[in-house]
Parts: C-alpha cells; structure tokens; sequence
C-alpha cells in the first residue's frame, strides 16, 4: 500500500520548513527562485497531492464553484461550461454544474452549504431570483453580454430577400418575460422590413426550451391556420423540435417552411436539410463569466472584464430557401437597411 505523502515530507526532501511548502503551495508569500523550485521538485518527486479539505479551512476557499443553467441537456450550455472551465483550471477551480428546470432554490443552499466559492448563473429563461444566496455571483448583466441584435436583423434581412413576409416566432418563454431581448430585435427587425408581426404568428412559452417545445409549440401554430412561410425558434433545439413537427405534417423544409434557430450547437451542421442559426460564441461568454466570477471573489487581486458586448453571427444554410409562392401577401418593401444604419 502506497504511503501517504505528508507536507513533512516534502519539506524534508527540499530541505526547508513546513511553512515555506506552504508559501509555495499557496502562493502566499515571495520565495526565492532557487528555494521554490527545490520545493516543486520535491513535490513532483514525492507525487505529493495537497489535503484540499485541510487547506480550505484554513483559507475559507474550496476552490469549488457552481454553474446554474437553464437546461443541462443543451449543448449551448456545455459551450459556456467549458470556456468556465478554461479559465477556471488556470486558476485551480472546479466546477460543478446544476440544471435550473431540476434544482431547486433548497438544493442550491445544500449545494451552498457543503461548500462553493461562487455562483455563475446561466438562467435567462428562468425567473426564480437567487440575490439570496450570500455569496459571489457571475451572470449576464449591462456590461457584459451576447447582443443578437444585429445577428436577427441580418436574419430577417435574408427571409425578406427570398421573399418571406410572415415569419412565426417560437418563444419558448413567456412573451411576457420582462428581459426578452431576442423578442424585442425581432420586433424592430420585421418593423424595419414591414413584415406583418402578427400576433398569431408568436407562440408563447413557459420556460421550456428543448426539442419537444419546439415540436409543441409548432403544433399549436399549424393547428391556428395562419399563413406563414417561415419559422424563427429561441435556441436551435426548438428549431430541431419544430423542423420534427412539420414533417409530419407534410411540409417540407425550406421548400414549404423556412427554419431558423439560435445559439449555434454544433448539432444544426448535421440535420436534414442543415439548420441556419445564429452563433453565439459561448465558449466566449463562459471565459468572461468566469473573469467576472473571480473579480467578485477577489476584488483585492483580480480585475473583473472591460465591459464587452459579444456579436452573435447569423449563419445560413440550406433550411433557409425561398418563400412557397402560395403562401405570400401582399409585397413589401423595408422602410431601411440595418447595415446602413447605426442602432
């Protein structure tokens, strides 16, 4: 049986006192080169591990953070989860991530109590408020950000180049939702073009946003009988959801139905015909939460992100096709360009 490597031990072999491997593995007190690298070798050589438990209650650190999402089983969501983790290995973090649609307000205390530096909340769809759990948080706020905006605008643009005037929205949450800025852009994009922004064409949501959403909403939309030539989801698993349900309806796409989703998972590549969507740089967002989360724990050493806007990207592909001749309006021209305007 493999003996236990002691902090003594290391010591020892480096030729030094217990407190100075502290100041080595803490990093909390300037050694000489000559002397900290004796103990690194040491501690390479005796594959010495240090007791963590036993360090965190001397530093009230555990080096442990948790990441709160909306959906655990969405891949946009492992994207944020590993640009978290990029920066979080750097710095001797761990992270553990929790699905809001699951976890209660309770089990993120439990979660709390057993011990977390932090918190980064990825929850836009959800309106439980988490203010109360005393301790450092990282989210999407003023200063930084993804913006779809000029992604949505250059969308609507391309449906309205192949002739679309009446595109439905799948919101996934409520319509209501007091921070719902992909609704909003969407809005001023179809205004900006005069497409008919009929409220039949919106289908609210209740915070579900995976593929079965997808498929339940644009059910609900065919079963309403209004003319429509395209469809735009929140994320692209309601994009996938929806493109399930039109073709057991009969519709092909684009052909009969153009599709759209959002967020950019690697999945729409694959589909059948491929999925345009609009790519969010998650990995990005994760990166910066994580910078942010650590200012928060150390405003002494750590300096939180310069204010960042991140650009999602439209991307089209092949779901996206002319308008179905049948089903157009009346003609309509766009009042002005978004490129040739500054918003």
């Amino acid at each position: 049986m493999k003996k236990n490597v002691t902090r003594k031990d290391v010591a020892k072999m480096a030729d030094v006192s217990e407190a100075t491997v502290s100041y080595v593995i803490n990093n909390t007190k300037n050694i000489t080169p000559e002397v900290k690298q004796r103990v690194l070798d040491a501690i390479k050589a005796l594959d010495y591990h240090p007791n963590l438990l036993a360090k965190s209650l001397v530093t009230k650190e555990t080096k442990h953070i948790a990441m709160l999402v909306d959906n655990i089983q969405n891949p946009h969501y492992g994207r944020i989860l590993r640009g978290v983790q990029h920066v979080a290995e750097e710095k001797g973090y761990i992270v553990s991530i929790l699905s809001a649609n699951y976890s209660s307000k309770a089990a993120m205390f439990e979660l709390i109590s057993r011990g977390v530096d932090g918190v980064i909340l990825a929850v836009g769809s959800h309106t439980k408020d988490y203010s109360d759990l005393s301790l450092p948080m990282a989210m999407e706020n003023s200063t930084l950000g993804i913006s779809y905006r000029q992604a949505i605008f250059d969308m609507i643009e391309t449906f309205h180049g192949l002739g679309h005037r009446r595109i439905a929205f799948l919101s996934g949450i409520p319509l209501e939702h007091p921070s719902h800025p992909r609704l909003h852009d969407l809005q001023d994009a179809m205004g900006c073009y005069r497409m008919d922004a009929c409220p039949g064409l919106f289908i609210n949501g209740t915070g579900v946003t995976d593929e079965n959403a997808g498929y339940e909403a644009t059910d609900r939309l065919l079963a309403r009988g209004e003319v429509f030539t395209g469809i735009f989801a929140i994320n692209d698993l309601m994009a996938i959801g929806a493109m399930k349900r039109l073709w057991e309806a009969g519709l092909k796409v684009p052909d009969d139905v153009s599709v759209a989703g959002c967020d950019g998972i690697s999945n729409t590549a694959y589909t059948i015909p491929p999925l345009s969507t609009i790519q969010s740089h998650a990995f990005t967002l994760g990166s910066l939460l994580m910078h942010q989360l650590l200012a928060e724990m150390h405003p002494e050493r750590e300096l939180p992100p310069a204010r960042q806007t991140i650009q999602a990207e439209f991307i089209r592909r092949e779901s996206i096709g002319k308008a179905s001749r049948g089903n157009l309006p009346h003609h309509a021209q766009p009042i002005f360009s978004q490129k040739q305007n500054e918003r």
